[in-house]
């Protein structure tokens, strides 16, 4: 089971329900992928960033993890949840 945490930035799109599309990447992995938001000193698999915009650069670097995905936009959760599997 994959290792996941999830960042969110900003909100700066509200038509892009960040919540909803966090909520679909973990019922679709839900048989590879365990998620929790990040804790100080822990490692983990994946860091799902999912943002509002394209235009943010901040890529958590602080956070420990061995994959970043992205996610900016309602179309990019099929694709993110396909990565995702691709490394279980």
């Amino acid at each position: 089971m994959l290792r996941c945490t999830v960042k969110f930035c900003g909100g700066c799109n509200p038509r892009f329900d960040r919540g909803e599309a966090y909520g679909a990447v973990r019922t679709s992995l839900s048989d590879v992928a365990s998620f929790s938001y990040p804790e100080d000193g822990m490692h983990y698999d994946v860091l799902l960033i999912v943002r509002g915009c394209t235009g943010c650069p901040y890529l958590y670097e602080d956070i420990d993890a061995d994959h970043r995905i992205i996610i900016a936009e309602a179309g990019e959760v099929p694709a993110a949840v396909e990565q995702i599997r691709l490394l279980a």
